[in-house]
């Protein structure tokens, strides 16, 4: 193998001792479980040095996104998040913590595998597998009741249905977003989940698939992927004066938090929501991320959180892929641009 390539590789990756030895056993139990199915017999010990070294820096120069799988960012969480580029992969996956938490009852098995996050937005990475013999097939799925505790503060959230690569299997993969006013990292996050529902369509109404109860506790350790700036910018809303304290980009959010002594009256002025569509709402605190090569993205349509309080207004907006936000020359917002200084 060219030595360039793989001084570029250990150049991106840079994996600790804990990390390489979690993709050497991963590449053996691949091999292990392939070469039992077709003979029965495990090749441990035939398996020599050489070859997985070879098959390691195989592995390694596929893709960095199959590289990351194996150090630290699942796959399912790079079908999910749709990074832009390679730096991007790289960037989410040095961010990413894993969980690998099992919880099991008769009717089922919640595997808690990952966790990624930013100043407002934490993402739950799980697979939830049925019983043998039962199938998960349908659209959507969610829990019927969903309880979460992480300590001081408010928070909105819920569950994705991922892309289900097998859909005549006992698997299904799921995103629980989890939107708060502060980030969640180093805090332990203590989850209750009631009865997985299922429907034809999203939205939709949950019939009971499973019942039960599955219960974990688990940290969140995830590297915080927000920069925040300080803006201490005038702006008004709806004709009312509010300024804007702070600014958090990421890849996954932009939050912004605001005070004003005329909340009411905004909040008022916003009026309802429009439905645009299926699950889909106008965007009443919209903002224009504007691009250093000129171009622009409005968040015309409402995803994410917003919470007003007496004097504070939250704003969160998250994405259906993860935005560039390296990339981000200034954000508009009710008329008035904020410089983003990278």
């Amino acid at each position: 193998m060219d030595k360039k390539v793989v001084n570029r590789i250990s150049e991106i990756l840079e994996p600790t001792e804990e990390q390489k030895e979690r993709m050497f056993c991963n590449i053996l139990y691949k091999h292990k479980n392939d070469t039992t199915k077709e003979g029965g017999i495990s090749p441990i010990k035939r398996f020599k040095p050489a070859l997985v070294a070879a098959a390691m820096a195989i592995c390694l120069v596929t893709t960095t996104a199959f590289a990351a799988a194996y150090m630290g960012l699942d796959i399912n969480f790079l079908n999910f998040l749709k990074p832009s580029s390679e730096e991007q992969v790289e960037y989410l996956a040095n961010g990413a913590y894993v969980v690998d938490k099992q919880v099991k009852n008769k009717n089922g098995t919640l595997d808690i595998k990952q966790v990624i996050g930013d100043s407002n937005v934490t993402l739950i990475l799980m697979d939830f597998i049925a019983p043998k013999g039962i199938v998960l097939n349908k659209a959507h799925y969610n829990f019927k009741d969903i309880n979460i505790d992480f300590g001081y503060g408010f928070a909105g959230y819920g569950i994705i249905s991922l892309e289900d690569e097998n859909i005549n299997d006992n698997k299904i993969s799921l995103v629980m977003r989890v939107k708060t006013n502060d980030t969640l990292t180093g805090q332990k996050l203590r989850l209750k989940l009631t009865d997985l529902g299922s429907s034809d369509t999203w939205p939709g109404e949950l019939t009971t698939v499973l019942s039960g109860e599955w219960k974990a506790s688990f940290n969140l350790d995830f590297k915080n992927y927000s920069t925040d700036y300080q803006t201490n910018q005038a702006v008004k809303m709806f004709g009312y004066d509010a300024t804007i304290k702070t600014v958090s980009i990421s890849p996954i959010s932009i939050a912004l938090k605001l005070e004003s002594s005329f909340v009411e009256q905004i909040s008022q002025a916003a009026g309802n929501w429009e439905v645009l569509g299926e699950n889909e709402y106008s965007d009443v605190y919209p903002i224009t991320i504007n691009y250093k090569d000129g171009t622009s993205e409005i968040t015309n349509i409402f995803n994410g959180m917003s919470h007003l309080s007496i004097g504070d207004i939250l704003l969160i907006k998250t994405f259906e892929n993860v935005i560039n936000d390296k990339e981000i020359e200034s954000l508009t917002f009710f008329a008035t641009e904020i410089k983003i200084a990278h």
